[in-house]
């Protein structure tokens, strides 16, 4: 039985999309707002996790796809799919750090700066728009 990479890769940048989405509206307050409200942290929190483990797992079927055997690390991850062309060297590195952000987030969540997040997650809303787009692109050019 054969695996349908562009169609199961297209339901993992759906669902990406509704996660910006869905966080988007979490972020439209100031940082003093968002820090004073313990659920909306939490919130925007796993949605970040989730929207990075989305990424990771495209990357995952994108470098499949390729008929590649995936790296070890989520990090690593992001070199694989950059030296296929599908993201450029600057939404790499970008994506290298919210891999750091995600490992906080599951591992030491009782010392997050809750700042850092805020303004990390409001960075990975363009960011992660940038890598949907530049994976569609991916999967068309071939």
């Amino acid at each position: 039985m054969s695996v349908d990479y562009d169609c199961l890769i297209k339901q993992k940048l759906t669902g990406m999309a509704s996660y910006i989405e869905e966080l988007t509206p979490y972020l439209q307050v100031p940082v003093k707002r968002y820090l004073e409200d313990s659920g909306r942290r939490r919130i925007v929190e796993r949605l970040a996790q989730v929207i990075i483990e989305s990424a990771i797992d495209i990357n995952g079927l994108l470098i499949e796809r390729a008929g590649n055997v995936p790296p070890a690390t989520a990090y690593c991850s992001f070199d694989s799919v950059s030296e296929l062309g599908a993201i450029d060297d600057q939404l790499t590195a970008r994506f290298h750090r919210y891999v750091g952000l995600r490992s906080r987030i599951v591992h030491d969540y009782d010392v997050l700066d809750s700042k850092i997040v805020y303004y990390s997650a409001k960075r990975l809303l363009d960011d992660a728009k940038q890598y949907i787009g530049s994976a569609y692109a991916h999967l068309s050019a071939f």
